[in-house]
């Protein structure tokens, strides 16, 4: 009677024509492991502009600098727009720079692009550092809902050209 009722139970518990795999072994934690989407890969390195104080865009805005920007040298950094709410309409979004960084081009260009809910809109800005230290890379982002209604939110990416102030400071006798 309790070999009937231990075998009852092992296959309700589906170890009798079920899948087997050794102990330790679990194969849905090697699929997990290594990422297949390409838009899962592009935002790995990436992390978060500094947006507005106030209020939540929208949209999140990554970026990633791939290697410390030198003077006079074209360095490219790489954004990703992710879209958090449904229904945003078109986005435009526009680079620039204040003093010791010049913005040189952008792909894809200031064209309004339509936004789908969390599908991230990849891209990149080219920069050419004028001189070393800590600068800004100014972004915004319009967002039209409507033909009538458009909202504009600033973001700010710092780049850091040459040693860095915090470097600079340290090495000095």
């Amino acid at each position: 009677m309790l070999l009937l009722l231990g075998a009852s139970l092992l296959g309700a518990c589906g170890y009798f024509g079920g899948r087997h795999t050794a102990p330790g072994a679990h194969p849905e934690a090697k699929a997990q492991a290594a990422p297949s989407d390409p838009n899962a890969k592009a935002l790995a390195g990436m992390v978060a502009a500094v947006g507005p104080s106030r209020g939540q865009p929208p949209l999140e805005l990554l970026f990633a600098i791939r290697k410390r920007p030198e003077v006079g040298v074209e360095d490219t950094v790489d954004y990703a727009l992710v879209p958090r709410a449904p229904g945003l309409g078109t986005v435009r979004l526009v680079f620039g720079s204040v003093d010791g960084l010049q913005v040189t081009g952008q792909d894809p260009p200031a064209a309004a692009i339509k936004a789908v809910f969390g599908v991230p809109i990849l891209g990149s800005v080219t920069v050419q550092p004028l001189k070393t230290g800590l600068f800004t890379l100014t972004a915004e982002m319009a967002v039209a809902s409507s033909p009538t209604r458009v909202v504009v939110w600033p973001f700010s990416i710092p780049v850091i050209v040459g040693e860095g102030p915090a470097q600079t400071a340290a090495s000095q006798p």
